[in-house]
């Protein structure tokens, strides 16, 4: 069993950098067995065919996100500021998309590549997403925080819009920090979406936290 754990992990972390490297579509099978050093039938014992190896993949860091995020809203359950725990979930997704940027990058620009069965099941977990998101700017109009002009579910969008390409033009030498930007796309965002007069700022604590 640990033998047949390993050579799934492998054909799906050699995979990630061949789907990265190439795109999905122009990595083969080949490809994949020859960098993991098996022969074709092998990968046949794990995967059905190179999408479900692609699915794998994308569901994987999905359950990653969902789980960092996760975290971050039982730590923050507490203290009852949806302001801070909204601000805390972006940082940590904008931070996580450029850790993981591979990953993250096959997870956004190749899951259309999917057959119609797998991509909804894929979409199930984004909408798992999703509604993390939605359900705090849904608190943040009870609690009269909101801008009510605009609607819910384009700002919940909008979130994902802010931090989806990030990971494309991040410069990890640049004059900015990952840290740094987040907090200024925080700032930028949180801006535009609270009622006017209402208290809004990063919180110094979200880089501890």
């Amino acid at each position: 069993m640990p033998k047949k754990i390993n050579i799934e992990k492998k054909i799906l972390k050699k995979s990630v950098s061949l789907f990265y490297k190439y795109g999905y579509t122009r990595a083969s099978i080949r490809d994949i067995v020859k960098a993991v050093g098996i022969n074709n039938s092998t990968v046949y014992l794990y995967y059905k065919n190179k999408a479900e190896i692609l699915f794998n993949i994308i569901v994987d860091i999905g359950a990653e996100l969902l789980e960092e995020l996760g975290e971050v809203i039982e730590r923050k359950h507490d203290q009852n500021d949806t302001i801070e725990c909204l601000q805390a979930m972006i940082f940590k997704q904008i931070c996580f998309s450029t850790e993981r940027h591979k990953e993250m990058k096959i997870y956004l620009e190749e899951q259309f590549q999917l057959p119609s069965h797998l991509r909804k099941k894929a979409y199930k977990q984004h909408r798992q997403i999703y509604d993390l998101y939605y359900s705090k700017v849904c608190q943040l109009e009870k609690k009269g925080l909101l801008n009510n002009r605009i609607d819910k579910a384009v700002i919940t969008f909008g979130i994902f819009a802010m931090i989806n390409w990030v990971y494309r033009w991040f410069q990890p030498n640049g004059p900015l920090s990952i840290e740094n930007i987040a907090e200024n796309i925080i700032e930028m965002f949180f801006a535009g979406i609270l009622r006017e007069g209402s208290e809004h700022q990063v919180n110094s604590g979200i880089l501890s936290n």
